[in-house]
């Protein structure tokens, strides 16, 4: 009988391991720009959960996921947030979604590490945030 519920507790630790997909506060920069102001800005939010925020050339990427209770208001948590992006960084191109595919996106060209690749890839997830799905 023990053994049954070693085996059970296990199974379940294993499935709630794999279930977590926590991604954090990433941010990612090449360039000159103070990248520190844009991640401080993300963490002090308490709207926001998880952020992945790349800087390149003359571009800033945010992918956002927004606690569970503000999902309704995710539009207007990004655009406040490049709103005041915009006047950290007025130099820079700013995108900004709370879109899961943006997070997504951002999140797995950082982790490709191909900084070669950064400028043309960026442009495909900023039309993402054009996109209507």
């Amino acid at each position: 009988m023990t053994i049954r519920k070693i085996l059970l507790l296990g199974f379940i630790l294993v499935l709630l391991a794999g279930c977590s997909t926590s991604i954090g506060f990433k941010t990612v920069n090449t360039t000159d720009v103070d990248g520190q102001r844009a991640e401080t800005l993300v963490k002090e939010d308490k709207r926001i959960k998880n952020a992945v925020i790349l800087i390149h050339d003359d571009r800033l990427i945010a992918g956002l996921r927004v606690n569970t209770f503000e999902r309704f208001k995710k539009r207007k948590i990004a655009k406040e947030l490049s709103k005041e992006l915009e006047k950290l960084y007025p130099e820079m191109k700013i995108t900004v979604s709370a879109d899961s595919k943006v997070l997504l996106e951002t999140n797995k060209l950082i982790d490709e590490k191909n900084e070669k690749n950064y400028a043309k890839k960026m442009k495909k997830i900023s039309s993402l945030v054009k996109e209507e799905t």
